[in-house]
């Protein structure tokens, strides 16, 4: 059977083969192209400039017809991976790239690492002049910034990630997607929610 090499926007795998599983035509020359990702076996949907019989012929593989027909969009098209509103932009990027190796196979320890990481770069700049290690700048971080459930959280994913870097097993996906949770609730805490304090206020 054909493939399509395109970009899945579930597993987030550039250039993957994507397989036919149907076709339905709902215009003369629109076709709606049923595709499953060989990597995470998830599907989409492409809406193919061409006829019925056209797709008909490629999907059985006929070595003349390398392609069903100009392909116009995919649903869902790729979606990139988001972080908090408001964060700084190296906290920002750092959360992003642990989204990115969550979802790679053999990607959560790389995840779990950045998700640190991104606590890390908030820590100091929520606190410019802290000093030591990531624990201390945890808990030197004022009250009035950060409350006390906050600091449990990033402390546990200071501590997990520090597993993730070290230890000889592999770091599960269930576990780095807890410290990506943890991850954002703090950075929500941290910066999206007084940001959207201040919006209302300076609106009030």
């Amino acid at each position: 059977m054909p493939q399509l090499s395109l970009s899945c926007p579930h597993c987030l795998t550039t250039r993957i083969g994507f397989t036919p599983r149907n076709a339905v035509a709902i215009e003369r020359n629109l076709i709606l192209l049923y595709l499953q990702c060989e990597g995470c076996g998830r599907g989409i949907i492409a809406e193919v400039q061409s006829s019925m019989d056209h797709v008909s012929v490629w999907m059985q593989g006929h070595p003349h017809y390398n392609s069903p027909g100009n392909i116009v969009q995919t649903y869902p098209s790729h979606m990139g991976p988001e972080a908090p509103a408001d964060v700084p932009e190296n906290v920002r990027s750092a959360f992003l790239s642990g989204l990115t190796n969550l979802k790679l196979p053999g990607g959560a320890n790389a995840a779990a690492i950045m998700f640190r990481r991104s606590i890390e770069l908030a820590a100091k700049k929520l606190k410019p002049d802290g000093k030591g290690n990531l624990q201390r700048r945890i808990a030197d971080l004022s009250p009035d910034l950060v409350t006390p459930a906050m600091k449990e959280w990033a402390q546990h994913l200071r501590l997990e990630a520090n597993d993730a870097t070290h230890d000889e097993e592999e770091f599960s996906k269930e576990d780095a997607e807890t410290l990506h949770v943890f991850a954002e609730m703090f950075l929500t805490y941290a910066f999206t929610l007084p940001e959207m304090l201040k919006r209302a206020t300076s609106k009030a």
